[in-house]
């Protein structure tokens, strides 16, 4: 589970990478073995008192003040030492249900304020704040896997969306929104559902506790995407990388082609997977776990509705459109034109960081549980997101989550983004032949064999006119 990058020292930094949009670098020249001490951790802890505080910022009179103390107190975070040791910085998530709340007091069209946030100022802040390209030793890692606030965290994180569920749709029913604020709301909430709540429950999902993977399912169920539980780890990590997994987005396949493919093949994908578990155990189709989670989203909105009224219905729908679709924007950046080498009919290469695009923006690994450190998640899927690394042998992409889900909904602006950087990753890879797009070895060594031929051609036929001389 910890083990360090061929051929690099114990927790050596990631090298920087001059394609990076991002103006600071941070954990350069840090100790790998270094530990915070109370004092940087005291700082975070009241670091994050103020932060949250900002809510107390009345919305509709000082809108624009509340706006410029969030970015300045974000921006201080430059010159804030994180030794990746302390729980504090990823407690920074809380900002997102404070701007979805006070967005919609405001009113009107910046009930949408979080769009915003989430593909305008975050995207600035990776800029300014920019990257951590800090690893810890094996020996530190193995300290934080077994640290549990940051487990504690990730727990906290279901009656978190639970309550953001509950008062968005007591919002609905009650609070004398217009249908414009209405959808704003559900949009907003499901922005939090999405980028908190199911990546949060990704990491659940793949512990070994029997409650931390509960509590990974319900967050998963309050999407309406449940199944994703038995698709991702039994399918996606075992297939990522090859034709038969529906989460790689392929060479020149825009997000809008993905988009349905994907959501498509994940349901299918779970729904064969547990018909092959129960033909193995010899169980009755009505063990499937499919429909029981389908059931949970369900008793979720009921529940809703008994609390609060039949908007409940329509909110709860809307902002589990708008997670979904955020979060598979997320799964299409994440792997898009990268392959596995296929060895042999149906067998793959062994998963590695190369398979996986990563991005090492300090801002919005903080607020996603470090998912950008995706090489490593994908190497050693046992690790928690404290203890991911950033590797060298990882493609990179040139900012954070926020920036490349922008450009992924504007197809033209990411081809001429990321090509150039898949095409000049897929050069590295020698001799393979990929199955989508271009294989720059592959046409490199059939112009070689051309020249060959031709070479000699022109010697026999230049020999044949000197024969005949």
């Amino acid at each position: 589970t910890f083990e360090q990058e061929v051929g690099r020292p114990d927790g050596a930094r990631r090298s920087c990478d001059p394609g990076w949009w991002a103006i600071m670098e941070h954990n350069g020249d840090r100790d790998p073995n270094a530990r915070s001490t109370w004092a940087l951790s005291a700082m975070w802890c009241l670091w994050l008192i103020v932060f949250t505080s900002t809510a107390l910022i009345p919305a509709r009179e000082h809108w624009w003040l509340f706006n410029a103390a969030v970015m300045a107190l974000v921006l201080v975070t430059i010159w804030m030492p994180d030794q990746g040791d302390t729980v504090f910085p990823y407690y920074s998530i809380v900002i997102l249900p404070i701007v979805v709340f006070k967005s919609v007091f405001v009113g009107g069209l910046w009930s949408f304020g979080i769009l915003g946030y989430a593909f305008v100022i975050v995207p600035f802040w990776d800029c300014f704040v920019g990257v951590d390209v800090g690893n810890q030793t094996r020996e530190v890692q193995k300290e934080l896997h077994d640290a549990f606030r940051f487990e504690l965290l990730t727990l906290l994180v279901s009656p978190g969306i639970l309550g953001c569920l509950l008062y968005g749709a007591w919002l609905a029913n009650f609070g004398g929104l217009s249908l414009v604020e209405i959808a704003g709301l559900s949009v907003g909430v499901g922005i939090i559902t999405g980028v908190v709540g199911i990546v949060a429950g990704h990491e659940l999902c793949h512990r070994a506790s029997w409650y931390e993977r509960c509590f990974g399912r319900l967050l998963l169920c309050c999407a309406t995407y449940g199944h994703f539980y038995i698709e991702h780890t039994l399918g996606h990590h075992k297939w990522v990388g090859t034709d038969r997994d529906p989460a790689t987005a392929r060479y020149g396949e825009s997000f809008y082609a993905f988009l349905p493919r994907v959501v498509k093949g994940e349901l299918c994908s779970a729904m064969r997977i547990e018909r092959d578990r129960l033909r193995r155990k010899g169980l009755p189709s009505w063990h499937s776990e499919v429909p029981a989670y389908f059931l949970v989203s369900v008793s979720i909105v009921l529940t809703l509705a008994c609390l609060t009224g039949p908007m409940a219905f329509p909110f709860f729908a809307l902002q589990s459109v708008a997670a979904i679709i955020l979060f598979q924007s997320v799964n299409y950046v994440e792997h898009y034109g990268l392959e596995r080498r296929e060895v042999s009919p149906g067998q793959y290469e062994v998963v590695q960081p190369k398979h996986s695009w990563d991005a090492p923006t300090r801002i919005t690994n903080h607020i996603m549980f470090r998912l950008q450190r995706h090489a490593d998640h994908h190497a050693h899927a046992g690790k928690r997101y404290q203890t991911l690394q950033a590797y060298d042998s990882a493609p990179q992409m040139p900012s954070g989550y926020a920036t490349m889900l922008l450009l992924a909904f504007l197809p033209p602006l990411w081809r001429a983004v990321m090509h150039p950087r898949l095409l000049a990753h897929r050069g590295q890879q020698v001799g393979q032949k990929f199955r989508h797009g271009p294989s720059p070895w592959a046409e490199l060594v059939e112009v070689a064999s051309k020249a060959s031929v031709v070479g000699a051609e022109r010697t026999t036929s230049l020999r044949c006119r000197l024969a005949g001389a």
